[in-house]
């Protein structure tokens, strides 16, 4: 910004500038900044011979000049009220002086008021050529229009809600919408689960046996407290957790079973999720009611 550098343009810029906005003939810009006068003048320009691509590589490259940085206003062949859409770059090459790195970065918000922002459509950024090439510019293009990356964790949690969306939500859902997997449980398994659904344990843990195709019965608590759960939840393999959860609701005591798949979940886990996920249907279908 001009407050913090000290540097304006001259007069024969924004003269240059004015005319360029009304002279359908002037395609590319350049910009250097006078350290001695501390001034932004006009470098250099190149005029209209064909459409803006064809024109783009021809004009933006030969103002390009090792270890100098550079500004280049380039003009495209959309309009919109106020006249032609620019594109504008900031070129500083990787060994270019430090102290014109940062003259031309903290000067860039200046020369664009003074040039109009409302009249740059894009701004391109590089330190080498290719960067600021008609390529570098698709492939700017295709970025901006990109969603914005996931994290990890994004990524799992991404693929969990997209798995789920084929699984049943419900016990009365009577559409099925993916046939997935269907391992069968363990005689163990059966028999706490049965428990379970006559209230007579509080905890059961199930496992998945990939190469066997089977649930195992992992663990189980005849008398658990909810705030007791956490401890017995696997850090590195996943579970599925069903608890008796004790409460009252409006002075009536209830006993409600809960299902989750808790924690001890990774990416490289996600194939074993999703047989676990989709073997839900092997629980004995009166137990969640």
């Amino acid at each position: 910004m001009s407050h913090q550098t000290g540097i304006t343009a001259s007069q024969n810029l924004k003269a240059f500038f004015a005319s360029a906005k009304a002279d359908e003939n002037i395609r590319a810009i350049k910009v250097n900044i006078d350290v001695e006068n501390e001034l932004m003048e006009v470098a250099s320009s190149y005029e209209v011979h064909g459409n803006w691509e064809d024109d783009y590589d021809k004009a933006v490259l030969p103002m390009l000049v090792q270890k100098e940085s550079c500004y280049v206003i380039y003009r495209l062949d959309t309009k919109t009220d106020l006249g032609f859409e620019w594109v504008f770059i900031l070129y500083v090459p990787d060994f270019c002086q430090v102290r014109d790195k940062m003259l031309y970065a903290s000067t860039k918000s200046s020369l664009k008021i003074e040039f109009g922002s409302a009249q740059i459509k894009r701004e391109l950024y590089g330190t080498i050529p290719d960067d600021v090439s008609l390529n570098g510019y698709h492939k700017h293009l295709e970025a901006e229009s990109a969603p914005a990356p996931l994290t990890a964790a994004e990524e799992d949690l991404q693929f969990m809600r997209k798995t789920e969306s084929f699984q049943s939500i419900g016990v009365d859902t009577k559409h099925q919408t993916m046939q997935g997997v269907n391992f069968p449980l363990s005689n163990d398994a059966i028999k706490q689960l049965q428990r379970l659904a006559n209230h007579q344990t509080s905890y059961v843990q199930l496992s998945l046996d990939v190469e066997k195709e089977e649930i195992h019965l992992s663990e189980y608590m005849d008398d658990i407290a909810a705030n007791e759960l956490a401890s017995h939840v696997p850090e590195s393999s996943p579970r599925y957790h069903l608890f008796l959860f004790k409460h009252t609701h409006e002075g009536d005591a209830l006993k409600s079973i809960g299902k989750g798949f808790l924690k001890g979940l990774s990416y490289l886990q996600i194939k074993l999720w999703v047989n676990v996920s989709f073997s839900q249907r092997t629980l004995p279908p009166n137990i969640f009611t």
